[in-house]
């Protein structure tokens, strides 16, 4: 389904990515993991056609992503949803959560009003989110709805697959952990492929089938995750596993 195919990135004389080379399959997950500064981010808007290569090609079903704002984007959108790191950004603050959510239906559908609005009530439930806060503004909504409410938004529209990019990195432990079990139900619901970039290792188990290490803009491994407790991992992936490690102990202290 997606190809990232020798995927590099240079500003100026700096290299963000470095011939990167990866694959999701229809209905599968991969999760990118790095630290801040690894590329992960400037992957993700590449895929999403937010930002072009240097070099390189990006696939979704055999197309190549669209380089120019034509027809193609409308139709790369639809089949792509991307949930930001910066989620205050995604949602208008003018607007209540139900005129949000309708956003991408009016714009990628060509549903009537009423369909609109069976469509939105239906993921609102989906996701968790309490129909009376569909009246309510982004402002009334605590961090989890926030982000219940911005996964409803990508989802609405059907996609194939969803991008999420450090979408749970401002959130508790608990909400942290409802938000990946959502992923996780919503994946299997809807058939959905998922691109999940997180710093965070220990957020994978039950998410993601496959996770790939990215250290300052190179691909140093890529392994299933039932593998994530293996040994004989690269010495980067094995001190993120530390890390992660130690922030659970502290944790449950």
């Amino acid at each position: 389904m997606l190809e990232i195919d020798e995927i590099s990135k240079t500003i100026g004389t700096k290299t963000v990515l470095d011939r990167i080379t990866l694959s999701i399959s229809s209905g599968a997950s991969l999760a990118i993991v790095g630290e801040s500064g690894s590329g992960k981010s400037t992957l993700a808007r590449i895929v999403m056609a937010l930002e072009r290569p240097t070099s390189g090609v990006i696939r979704f079903n055999g197309i190549a992503a669209p380089h120019k704002k034509t027809s193609d984007f409308k139709d790369w959108y639809r089949q792509i949803q991307f949930v930001f790191q910066n989620t205050t950004a995604s949602l208008d603050p003018r607007m209540t959560i139900a005129q949000s959510l309708e956003e991408p239906l009016t714009g990628f559908t060509g549903m009537g009003k009423n369909e609109r609005k069976e469509r939105i009530a239906e993921y609102a439930e989906k996701v968790g989110l309490p129909p009376h806060l569909l009246a309510e503004r982004p402002g009334r909504l605590s961090g989890g709805q926030y982000q219940r409410a911005c996964i409803a938004k990508a989802l609405v529209v059907k996609p194939k697959l969803l991008i999420c990019d450090e979408i749970v990195s401002n959130l508790d432990l608990l909400h942290q952990h409802q938000i990946i079990e959502l992923l996780h139900t919503l994946k299997i619901e809807q058939q959905l492929s998922l691109l999940f970039i997180t710093h965070d290792l220990s957020l994978l188990a039950g998410l993601c089938e496959e996770i790939a290490v990215l250290k300052e803009g190179q691909l140093v491994e890529r392994f299933a995750s039932s593998a994530i407790h293996a040994s004989g991992h690269h010495p980067y992936t094995q001190s993120l596993l530390n890390a992660a490690r130690s922030l659970g102990r502290r944790a449950s202290e």
